[in-house]
């Protein structure tokens, strides 16, 4: 399949050749016709597939993710009585739909069948108001306790093409996802009304699979699994599935289903949160 379009260009014209409106796919039709291919392989790139988007060598995408978010947070011990684990839900009484720009560069390295993708997954602020008594780093925060976080999310996806089996590519790999979260609580400390924040900068290594179903000429159904289990430290599992629509070899459109899950419990800020939700965009290929 990756070197069929130059195989192409060296039979004669009167032999049968693939048309680039009927390009081979799943739902791809079988005709054929000999212009059309001695076209299609001027055009050819470096990741050949019957779905044009993948011959490209750089992808740059834009779009937005709407997330659904469940989780707690800890800092510091129980102090007064007062509950620790702080479900952002149930105790903080936080708003957790949240909408967020994303993107990525994918770059390919065709010599070696690798592709590299840096992506922005998002930043997700949650706010709420609670009159419930919560212990947050080391002090019990009475009365009126407002409270926000700020989750920022970034990966790192190097993902080589395993085998190629008709309509199916495989891909295995790795990366890291970086977790920057900030988290603030205000409230009444003592009878003195007290702010207090704590951080967490988490980069996890990931390991990671990957498929892409060409369904034709426009059509193509991608997934990705990546996690990655280190204990205390922090662990991570991250799986999507999307719909790809190619408009042409240079644009295309996109949506699907994210799941990501992070928890660490090695430092100050203690974190196990869920985020889920519908992304969609755009993408320019070169």
């Amino acid at each position: 399949m990756r070197r069929l379009t130059a195989l192409l260009m060296t039979l004669p014209a009167s032999l049968a050749c693939a048309d680039e409106n009927d390009r081979e796919g799943l739902l791809g039709s079988p005709s054929w016709d000999a212009p059309s291919a001695l076209v299609a392989g001027a055009l050819s790139g470096p990741l050949d597939s019957p779905n044009a988007g993948d011959d490209t060598f750089v992808k740059i995408r834009a779009g937005g993710m709407f997330v659904f978010a469940d989780g707690e947070i800890t800092s510091g011990d129980i102090i007064g009585g007062s509950t620790n684990v702080l479900d952002l839900e149930d105790t903080l009484n936080q708003d957790t739909d949240e909408f967020s720009p994303i993107g990525s560069v994918t770059v390919a390295i065709p010599i070696i069948d690798l592709l590299i993708e840096l992506g922005y997954v998002g930043t997700y602020e949650f706010e709420g108001t609670t009159t419930n008594s919560v212990s947050f780093d080391d002090q019990e925060f009475t009365g009126t306790v407002d409270s926000s976080e700020e989750l920022s999310i970034f990966e790192l996806n190097v993902l080589y093409e395993l085998a190629e089996l008709k309509f199916v590519t495989l891909y295995l790999g790795g990366g890291a996802r970086v977790i920057d979260a900030d988290a603030e609580i205000s409230g009444m400390v003592s009878g003195t009304q007290t702010t207090e924040s704590e951080d967490l900068f988490l980069p996890i290594p990931v390991a990671a699979v990957g498929a892409n179903i060409d369904l034709g000429k426009h059509f193509a159904i991608r997934g990705q699994f990546a996690g990655l289990y280190l204990g205390d430290f922090g662990q991570v599992y991250d799986a999507k599935a999307e719909l790809g629509y190619d408009i042409n070899r240079f644009f295309g459109l996109f949506v699907g289903y994210r799941v990501m899950n992070v928890q660490s419990e090695e430092f100050d800020l203690e974190v196990d949160a869920t985020l889920q939700g519908v992304y969609m965009g755009g993408e320019v290929r070169f």
